[in-house]
């Protein structure tokens, strides 16, 4: 059985086909909602929905994020495997039968698909291309890592929805509370220790909508912060294995997420987070430069001294190409 993970928070316009394409599939699961205190008509939904079918259980609590409302539903699921889904996105039909069967083929500890990216009025935007070399194969830990590299065209590897995870794989793991934003990847070092036998498949199995109201599109705030720090996290993974060159490209898009937020949020609390993730990341410009070219290494000196001037030469750099 399959227990699939649904938090929502203010969804009603997205819930009911979300929740459909779960009960359109065939294959056996639960389906646990935390309704994470919306005050739209989400709620109600849910409540329809769980009086309707024996198989749908819905947890009403106070607002407190989308960590809180993940570990809820985790801490109730009784299926062998696990899966989330988000309340603004959609599973196409035949996705749990693809999942199961390469899982069993495989004896994999997680079986993660590919996504279309689809807009708010239902037409597809894309659909993610992967290089051959990672499709439909048990993968090593280093090539689940090299995924990172393309985390300009995709996020597959990093997110938790999109994927099929052997129930065990969760034991004592759990979001960080706290964390509102970006939370996956504060848990990717522990998932990566207790997923050896991973498997990607180039199959859809997840349709990712990216709606007007969605975190990934609000405006900068400093909730935004998270993912700055979450990419700091996975960077400490890849220094730790020695995966110095995808380490210097996560440095980059980390830098970047800094860099961004200090020119749009002026806030104390928000100047008092930027100072300490500058901090944070010259620590990693430290532990990285030593296995970089020399031109690498001025790079991660010129940010150990100033960011600013870092990142003037830099977009002068990108402009110039």
């Amino acid at each position: 059985m399959i227990s699939v993970l649904l938090s929502v928070y203010n969804r009603e316009q997205y819930l009911r086909k979300c929740i459909d394409s779960v009960l359109a599939q065939n294959a056996d699961f639960e389906l646990i909602i935390v309704e994470d205190g919306s005050t739209d008509g989400s709620g109600a939904i849910c409540d329809e929905y769980a009086k309707e079918y024996s198989n749908i259980r819905v947890i009403h609590q106070k607002n407190q994020g989308i960590s809180v409302a993940r570990n809820v539903a985790l801490d109730e699921a009784k299926g062998d495997f696990i899966m989330f889904l988000d309340s603004d996105d959609y599973l196409p039909a035949g996705s749990f039968e693809t999942l199961l069967r390469l899982q069993e083929e495989n004896d994999a500890d997680c079986v993660a698909g590919n996504y279309a990216c689809c807009n708010d009025d239902g037409s597809f935007d894309k659909v993610i291309d992967i290089p051959d070399k990672y499709n439909n194969r048990l993968l090593t830990n280093r090539e689940i890592c090299e995924l990172l590299l393309y985390s300009g065209e995709t996020h597959v590897l990093i997110v938790s929805w999109g994927k099929l995870f052997k129930r065990e794989v969760w034991d004592n793991i759990r979001f960080p509370n706290e964390v509102v934003k970006s939370e996956d990847q504060f848990v990717f070092p522990a998932l990566m220790e207790k997923m050896p036998r991973f498997y990607y498949t180039n199959k859809i199995v997840y349709n990712q909508v990216f709606s007007n109201s969605s975190i990934t599109r609000s405006p900068f705030s400093r909730e935004h912060l998270f993912d700055a720090e979450g990419v700091a996290i996975v960077i400490g993974y890849l220094m730790d294995k020695g995966y110095y060159d995808i380490a210097l490209y996560k440095f980059g898009v980390g830098t970047r997420r800094i860099i961004n937020m200090k020119r749009v949020l002026e806030d104390d609390e928000s100047k008092a987070e930027i100072k300490r993730l500058y901090k944070v990341y010259c620590d990693i410009a430290k532990r990285l430069s030593p296995h970089l070219t020399f031109n690498n290494k001025l790079r991660m000196a010129l940010y150990r001294i100033n960011m600013d001037v870092y990142a003037h030469i830099r977009d002068r750099m990108c402009d110039s190409k």
